[in-house]
């Protein structure tokens, strides 16, 4: 014996069979069919009792007398009909169900097809729309790039064009400040030149006073071995080097047996032109010591005072008017190694292109070589 809620699926079919109802689907609809069908006939479904394993199927009604009453399979005959009839109903409404939803089909699918038909068309044009977008910005793209090279073109000319201008008065003012350097340098040369023409022309009057003196030294004293020497006395003017003169004096000082007094007396008279000079320089009270006589000579002609006097010559050195520029550098490479005798060839060579450069006369050719150097 069990009540609805407990039949299984099996026994909600059987009894649904036994009626002749659907008996297609879930538990939960055929509880459901089941209850409708009991319900229909007067039935009070949760008070029945089912007996799945019999052929009766006995209802038990409590009431308030508490009396029963039993149904058997036979009084469910007298229903079927009814039941037949429900269901030809419900077979009736399921096939204009299943019409209606064939209908509902088609008109889906019609408006699937139309929506397919409108999104395709959709697509189309998106795509044409697409591609015409894509060729005008290509076009505007192409365009653009064509006006901004223009635009390069155009600023690139006018920087060339501002820098050969920058250039040009660039080059227009070093111009200007070489020529006034080299009006002002040639003005302190004029001028030192000067000087030196009139330091020249007092040395040569003091020289000629000094000869005088020289003279009548020479025929106020006394008498010495030198009046006939064994050797003769070197002289000595500067073009020589002076180690060279103090060695072939000695040596005939020496052959000659000079003393002191003797070799004073055979300097004066050795020393000729501008190694004369000298002798006006030198303190009367020293006039007398070899010593002092032959320091004053080194002092002036000595290997150190000579690089001085290189080294004076070569930064004044410029090309003279009909000199050619193989003269200059000659003379120039002439210069450079006597007065740098003593340091490296590197430094002498720079020193050399350097002076020769300052050299130059020419002003446009003094700028070339400067630059190619």
């Amino acid at each position: 014996m069990a009540k609805l809620s407990e039949l299984r699926i099996q026994q909600l079919k059987k009894e649904l069979e036994n009626c002749g109802w659907n008996t297609i689907g879930n538990k939960m609809e055929l509880k459901a069919r089941l209850r409708e069908v009991m319900e229909s006939q007067g039935i009070d479904v949760d008070e029945y009792v089912f007996n799945p394993d019999g052929d009766e199927i006995t209802t038990k009604i409590e009431g308030k007398n508490e009396t029963s009453q039993t149904v058997t399979s036979t009084d469910l005959n007298m229903i079927l009909p009814a039941i037949s009839a429900q269901t030809s109903t419900v077979t009736s409404m399921s096939s204009q169900m299943s019409s209606q939803m064939e209908e509902q089909k088609t008109h889906i699918a019609e408006m699937s097809s139309e929506i397919t038909s409108k999104i395709e068309a959709q697509e189309t044009r998106m795509s044409e729309m697409s591609t015409q977008i894509t060729s005008k910005m290509e076009t505007e793209l192409e365009e653009q790039k064509t006006y901004m090279a223009s635009q390069l073109e155009e600023q690139k000319t006018y920087m060339t064009s501002q820098l050969a201008k920058q250039l040009k008065a660039q080059e227009a003012r070093i111009s200007s400040q070489l020529e006034a350097q080299e009006i002002r340098v040639t003005s302190k040369l004029e001028a030192q030149d000067t000087k030196i023409l009139q330091f020249e022309e007092k040395i040569e009057a003091e020289m000629d006073a000094l000869r005088g003196r020289i003279e009548q030294l020479q025929l106020n004293r006394p008498a010495v071995s030198t009046s006939n020497p064994k050797v003769k006395t070197p002289s000595f003017d500067g073009s020589v080097p002076f180690q060279v003169f103090k060695l072939q004096f000695e040596k005939t000082a020496a052959v000659n047996n000079w003393n002191a007094e003797d070799k004073v007396a055979a300097l004066f008279v050795a020393l000729k032109g501008p190694a004369a000079e000298i002798l006006q320089t030198i303190p009367e009270g020293e006039r007398s010591n070899y010593g002092a006589l032959m320091a004053a000579v080194e002092r002036r002609y000595g290997s150190e005072h000579r690089k001085q006097i290189f080294q004076i010559e070569l930064q004044n050195r410029h090309q003279r008017a009909n000199e050619t520029l193989q003269e200059v550098a000659l003379d120039v490479e002439r210069l450079a190694h006597l007065a740098n005798a003593d340091a490296p060839v590197e430094y002498t060579e720079r020193v050399k292109i350097q002076s020769f450069i300052n050299g130059i006369r020419d002003l446009e050719t003094k700028l070339h070589t400067r630059t190619q150097s």
